[in-house]
């Protein structure tokens, strides 16, 4: 499964886009949003909607932990 090098969610082979650069490196994108933002040369640390994921996806681990105990 590969991860969005912009929002590094995790999301599943046929969607998203890859991009691969000159230097032969590829960059994975779950959805255009994620693309142009960094191609736009973004900061993914300082975009809200990045950051709001992110700690959806935090609290949503320690809410699997604490189910499972």
């Amino acid at each position: 499964m590969p991860k969005c090098s912009f929002c590094k969610s995790n999301y599943e082979f046929p969607r998203g886009i890859t991009v691969v650069l000159k230097e032969g490196t590829p960059r994975y994108y779950c959805s255009s949003k994620c693309r142009k933002n960094s191609e736009m040369g973004r900061d993914n640390r300082r975009v809200g909607w990045v950051t709001k994921s992110t700690e959806a996806r935090e609290s949503d681990k320690a809410d699997r932990k604490d189910r499972k105990q």
